[in-house]
């Protein structure tokens, strides 16, 4: 799932290696600026912690 987030796009994905979802935190040119270290059960938890994870970092304009 991929989602804008206050000049982040969000990238939730299933991790095979790690039995359950990550995210991945992209800024405006494409870098990765920040990424899960636990699984979630579910998606929507990976993307609710891509969120707060984005709040932390610095706005993008």
């Amino acid at each position: 799932m991929r989602e804008n987030y206050k000049g982040y796009e969000l990238r939730t994905a299933w991790d095979d290696g790690a039995l359950g979802y990550g995210f991945r935190i992209f800024d405006k040119s494409g870098a990765e600026v920040s990424k899960s270290i636990d699984p979630y059960f579910y998606e929507e938890n990976a993307l609710m912690a891509a969120r707060v994870a984005a709040d932390a970092l610095p706005a993008q304009e």
